[in-house]
Order: C-alpha cells, then sequence, then structure tokens
C-alpha cells in the first residue's frame, strides 16, 4: 500500500504546493492594494497645499490653518473677549411653604421640591440640555451663565424667578472686539474664522489698558509636503524589497510538502523548519511580479509633462539607486525641501496631475494604473481571497488536483479491499494446509507406533 500510495501522494503535495503558491499571489495583491490606498492621498490638491498659521504671541491667541487658508500676514489688535451673560443673585430666598415651587428661567419651568438646595437646582438647570444655560452653586450662592457668548447671549426670566433670585435686570453677553489689518471687527465667540484660518482668542487687556498686537503668518507647510513623499518613498522601498525578495527566494526542491504521514512523525518545530524551505521560492523569477516592479519603474522614471515644460523625480532629489538596490529610491532632503519652496504648483503636478497622455499623468496616477494591471493579472492568476469560489488559474487547477485525488484514492481503497481479500484467501489456504500437514503427521507417528 507504501508504493501504491505515492502517485497520490505526488498528487496531494502539488495541490499543496499550488494552495500555497495562490496564497502566495493574494498575499502580494494585499501588499500592493495597500500602496494604491496610500497614492489617493498623492493625488489629492489638499495634500500639496497644506498650509501653516502662526501666532506671535500664542498667550494672546492661537490659530490653526485648515484646507481654506491663504498664505498671508494679519495684523490683529484684541481689545477685549467675547463673554456669556451672567448673573449672580445677591440674595436667595427659597421657598419655606409646603407645596409645589417652581420658576421660569429661558421660557423653561424650573420645579423645586421640597428640601432642595440650591445645588439641587443648579443640577435640574444643568440636566436641561435644551436651556442653553448653566448653573453653578456653591455655599449658598448660585449663579446663571449662558451657554453662548457675544451681545445677542441674554438670560431671559419669567414667574416667580424674581421672587426667589431677585431682579437681573437686563443681562446681556459681550462681543469680542479685533482690528483685522485696521478694519475693526465685533465677533460673537472668541473662536472665528478668518479666511481660512480658525483664531482662537485667550486674553484681552483691562479696561482702558491698549489693546494687545498680534502678527498673524499664514505659509505653506513645507514640512507636510516633504514629509508626505518621504513616507511615499519609504513606502515604495518597503513594497519594492518584499517583492524583490518574493522573486529571488531560492527554492529547495528536496523539500516539498509533508504528506499526513510525514507530519505525524515529525515534532511541530521540525514542521515549521520544513515548511519554511518548503514554501521558499514560490513565486521565484514569477512573470507577473517582474511585470509589475517594471512598470512601477517605467511610471517612476518618465518625465511628466506640465505646459511648456516637464518635471522628473530627480529634479526635486529623488533619485534610482544602484543596479544592486533593485529598484528602491533615494532621497536628497534639502533638495526636495527646496524644490517645495520654491515651485510647490510644479511638485504638486509632478504626482497628482492628471491628462490624456501617459507623458501627462502625474506619478501617482502613473503608479495607480500600473498597480491596476497587475492586480488584475493577479486575480486572473489566484482570484482573490474573499472570494468563496473563483474560475482563477490556479483555484481551478486546485480543484483538477481534488477531483484526482478523489478518484485516486477511491481506486486506492478498492486496491486495499483487493489486496486484504486475497490475503484473507491466503490464510485460509494456509490454515488448511496447516491442518493437513498436522493429520498427515498424526498418522505417520501412529504408524511408527
Amino acid at each position: 500500500m507504501t508504493a501504491q500510495s505515492i502517485p497520490v501522494d505526488r498528487v496531494f503535495q502539488k495541490k499543496v504546493q499550488t494552495e500555497w503558491k495562490r496564497d502566495a499571489y493574494r498575499d502580494v495583491n494585499v501588499k500592493l492594494s495597500r500602496f494604491e490606498t496610500f497614492l489617493f492621498d498623492l493625488k489629492l490638491k489638499a495634500t500639496f497645499d497644506k498650509n501653516v498659521a502662526t501666532s506671535s504671541r500664542t498667550d494672546v491667541l492661537t490659530v490653526n490653518a485648515t484646507g481654506n487658508a491663504h498664505a498671508g500676514t494679519y495684523d490683529l489688535e484684541v481689545k477685549q473677549l467675547a463673554k456669556s451673560a451672567r448673573f449672580v443673585p445677591t440674595e436667595v430666598n427659597l421657598p419655606t411653604a409646603e407645596g409645589d415651587h417652581y420658576f421660569h428661567i429661558m421660557g423653561e419651568r424650573i420645579d423645586i421640591s421640597e428640601g432642595d438646595t440650591l445645588s439641587d437646582i443648579a443640577k435640574k438647570i444643568n440636566d436641561n440640555k435644551e436651556l442653553g444655560i448653566s448653573a453653578y452653586a456653591h455655599d449658598e450662592k448660585i449663579s446663571f451663565t449662558t451657554k453662548a457668548t457675544g451681545s445677542e447671549a441674554e438670560i431671559t426670566v419669567g414667574e416667580n424667578f424674581v421672587a426667589i433670585f431677585g431682579d437681573p435686570g437686563e443681562v446681556t453677553g459681550q462681543d469680542a472686539i479685533v482690528t483685522i489689518n485696521g478694519l475693526e471687527t465685533t465677533q460673537s465667540n472668541n473662536t472665528f474664522d478668518l479666511n481660512g484660518v480658525t483664531v482662537n482668542l485667550l486674553s484681552a487687556p483691562e479696561e482702558g489698558q491698549p489693546a494687545f498686537k498680534v502678527r498673524v503668518e499664514v505659509r505653506q507647510d513645507v514640512d507636510a509636503v516633504v514629509d508626505k513623499i518621504k513616507e511615499f518613498v519609504n513606502i515604495y522601498n518597503e513594497l519594492v524589497d518584499e517583492l524583490n525578495v518574493a522573486t529571488r527566494e531560492k527554492v529547495y526542491r528536496d523539500f516539498p510538502p509533508l504528506t499526513d504521514a510525514q507530519r505525524a512523525e515529525l515534532s511541530d518545530k521540525e514542521i515549521e523548519l520544513w515548511e519554511e524551505k518548503a514554501k521558499s521560492g514560490l513565486l521565484r523569477s514569477d512573470s507577473i511580479i517582474t511585470g509589475i516592479l517594471s512598470e512601477m519603474r517605467m511610471a517612476l522614471s518618465a518625465a511628466v509633462k506640465d505646459g511648456e515644460g516637464s518635471m522628473t523625480l530627480a529634479d526635486i532629489g529623488i533619485t534610482t539607486g544602484s543596479w544592486y538596490e533593485y529598484g528602491r529610491l533615494n532621497i536628497n532632503e534639502s533638495k526636495l525641501r527646496a524644490a517645495v519652496e520654491s515651485d510647490p504648483e510644479g511638485v504638486s503636478n509632478l504626482f497628482r496631475k492628471d491628462g490624456a497622455e501617459n507623458s501627462e499623468m502625474g506619478i501617482a496616477r502613473r503608479l495607480e494604473k500600473a498597480l491596476d494591471n497587475g492586480m488584475k493579472r493577479i486575480d486572473q492568476m489566484a482570484g482573490k481571497a474573499e472570494s468563496s469560489y473563483d474560475r482563477s488559474f490556479l483555484s481551478e487547477r486546485i480543484r483538477d488536483y481534488e477531483s484526482r485525488l478523489s478518484v485516486m484514492e477511491e481506486r486506492l481503497l478498492r486496491y486495499e479491499e483487493m489486496q486484504w481479500r486475497k490475503f484473507t484467501a491466503m490464510e485460509k489456504v494456509l490454515g488448511q494446509l496447516y491442518s493437513q500437514s498436522d493429520w498427515l503427521t498424526q498418522q505417520l507417528f501412529s504408524m511408527q507406533g
């Protein structure tokens, strides 16, 4: 049976090896897809149009540039901050008589239960999220403050409020007053937008004191663009390294996949070491992978036409390494930074420009095209891991091996049963011969006796 099992084992090993190869292809597709996802950012205008805003006095105000910020300089004079409307009663007379009591504030009824303290009343106000006001109680005192700021923020009171807390009169908030490049403005909030820059006011001078002067500068965020391009180069190099390792791995032909019988005779560590060699070189010199590497290198090396001129990665300090680096990219960071500072639009177009011709397409779009083509070829060869059934070349081959194994194992089972029948018949004949021999022996002894 061991001899008869050899052809079955060979087909089984081919099936396992094909499954490993299919999985190796699918792992490559995952890596390509991850890189393509990163490339999406390099096609966005916002990636290269990032600005950074700075404040000359961060104790007075802080700034943050959004995607709509424009480069420029702004001179601000902060005269006062926006404030909420606030009322602090000088005396509080909580109801002492039994029964239900209440008061109205901001158009809402607040019930007072027997035994309620000022802290209980403050909690009822704060629990009402629609009220637009907050209360704070401490040492038999209470204050009411609007959540909104600005001159339109107001505390309105109604029935029973005056009797309990006194008459607040007209209580309103205060607008922030900020002069921007000589133009005085009022802001209802201490956080406001200045041409795409979020300004957060923190302090203002005392009444009667000179305004705080602050200079806000908005400029291109060179560091962010440089860091993004460096990240691109690092991720690309990692991908190239992984694909080069896969296509240059050594093949160990003396280490085929283990059969179940062979695995049973080995320890877990021995199985691990064996399969490490058995899986090595599954994609060695693979034409699909080497084709993807070649297409990516071509996408990176060709110039990108932009109007009458053109630009290459080498123009911004990114070059291909020596032959033994197998297509890795190297960065001259000072040259890259200088290019981003001097020609931000040109650098942006180098990566994200779109066009009808390949020569007019930016590097990110060319790479995306190369990756799409490569992933389609891998899908045709190995299918997708998330698919329960696919018609890829390797999946069809695996199914063919499984079909052959099913036939061969059934034939092997019938052969084994046939051998057992022969063996049983032989044993039966042998048993009869032994019986006859014993009888003859007994006869001979009897004659001699």
